[in-house]
């Protein structure tokens, strides 16, 4: 996957600090419903087995990855611990 390729790792309590461009990512409506089933899956599994996902997103420098547990799944963003949010409509794809 070539974006992973380019994603930068990062530090989950560093994503606090990053800004989100207000465009969502996705080309179509596909694309975004297949995250949302990656992410109400990583979430169950997160929180029923402690199992950790990799978040690939978009913030206004490039790409990042993080590996963490998904807490919650909301209608705009991907709840982390300490209550770190990563907007839904900047993730490219989450790897399980």
């Amino acid at each position: 996957m070539k974006t992973l390729e380019h994603a930068t790792s990062v530090d989950k309590y560093a994503i606090k600090e990053y800004l989100f461009p207000k465009e969502e990512i996705y080309f179509s409506r596909e694309e975004k419903d297949e995250i949302m089933i990656k992410l109400k899956v990583a979430t169950i599994i997160g929180n029923l087995e402690k199992i950790k996902c990799k978040i690939i997103f978009q913030d206004i420098v490039g790409i990042k990855i993080v590996e963490t547990t998904i807490w919650a799944t909301c209608e705009k963003n991907i709840v982390l611990k300490s209550g770190i949010l990563i907007p839904i409509r900047r993730i490219i794809d989450i790897i399980i």
